[in-house]
């Protein structure tokens, strides 16, 4: 697994990179070992801005109803908090925008899908 995590204190984002193949394991590992424990995020109102533009989504579509349960526990943390994502692969970029409806109508966590970081971290601040 090849990513990063940053925080921007000044701007009040996390800023998770991920390069290479991206699983579904790897998306639950970010969160469960990662994301879930940063106060910044789960305290403190920081937005995440996911930059996936140098990853290629292996997940298969029949996780998201996995996925959807797990943002649905996290509820409390995630309601009202942005999370851009940005993809450049057609699948990664489906699967992106199957993920932004269902999460934003079942869980309150207002996600977009982008093509360019500049779009993503415009909407982001916004």
């Amino acid at each position: 697994m090849n990513y990063t995590i940053t925080i921007d204190h000044e701007l009040k984002l996390i800023k998770y990179k991920h390069n290479g193949i991206l699983l579904s394991e790897d998306i639950g590992y970010v969160w469960e070992n990662e994301l879930l424990k940063l106060t910044e995020f789960t305290q403190m109102g920081y937005n995440l801005f996911s930059d996936y533009s140098e990853a290629e989504f292996k997940i298969p579509t029949t996780f998201l109803p996995e996925l959807i349960t797990f943002m649905e526990n996290i509820k409390p943390i995630v309601y009202g908090k942005k999370q851009s994502i940005v993809v450049n692969h057609p699948y990664s970029t489906a699967a992106s925008l199957i993920f932004e409806n269902e999460v934003t109508k079942r869980v309150g966590f207002l996600v977009k899908v982008f093509s360019t970081k500049e779009a993503a971290l415009k909407w982001i601040l916004s």
